[in-house]
């Protein structure tokens, strides 16, 4: 997993001067917001699915007579 800490130090110690190191900085932003959202996304999927298992793993039982 990247070191979103140290790309953020490094973006806030250097400020963009010109148009397009805004433009780079905005697209790295978004991009670690992305990941980050991607990584949340992902651990509740997996939060989900580990609770699924466990329901499942319960046995029910139906008279249909």
């Amino acid at each position: 997993m990247p070191d979103y800490e140290e790309i953020l130090s490094f973006l806030a110690a250097n400020p963009p001067q010109l148009e397009a190191e805004r433009e780079l900085h905005a697209s790295l932003l978004e991009l670690i917001a992305k990941c980050l959202r991607s990584a949340a996304m992902a651990a509740e999927d997996d939060e989900v699915l580990a609770e699924g298992i466990a329901q499942s793993r319960k046995l029910h039982w139906m008279d249909l007579n």
